[in-house]
């Protein structure tokens, strides 16, 4: 049967077809309110976490969870984490 809707954009079926780097830990989503925010991350090797201010998460601890970014904190210092820009 032949699709009737509209084409999907090259761009977009560019990035959906793209080869992802799953090496790195990643930000993939925020959600909740600003008094309780939440996120999900992508670790490194596929795992997917949903995570809060506080938990500990790819050997660091979330520190904050603001528009966008989510930040890491470890020893070695702090990692902001962005969303992807698409």
């Amino acid at each position: 049967m032949a699709s009737t809707g509209t084409p999907t954009p090259k761009k977009v079926t560019d990035l959906a077809t793209e080869k992802a780097d799953l090496s790195n830990t990643a930000l993939i989503g925020i959600f909740g309110s600003d008094s309780t925010p939440g996120a999900l991350i992508r670790e490194g090797g596929g795992k997917i976490s949903r995570v809060e201010v506080g938990d500990q998460v790819a050997g660091g601890v979330v520190a904050a969870i603001g528009q966008g970014t989510l930040v890491l904190s470890s020893r070695r210092g702090n990692k902001v984490l962005r969303l992807p820009q698409g």
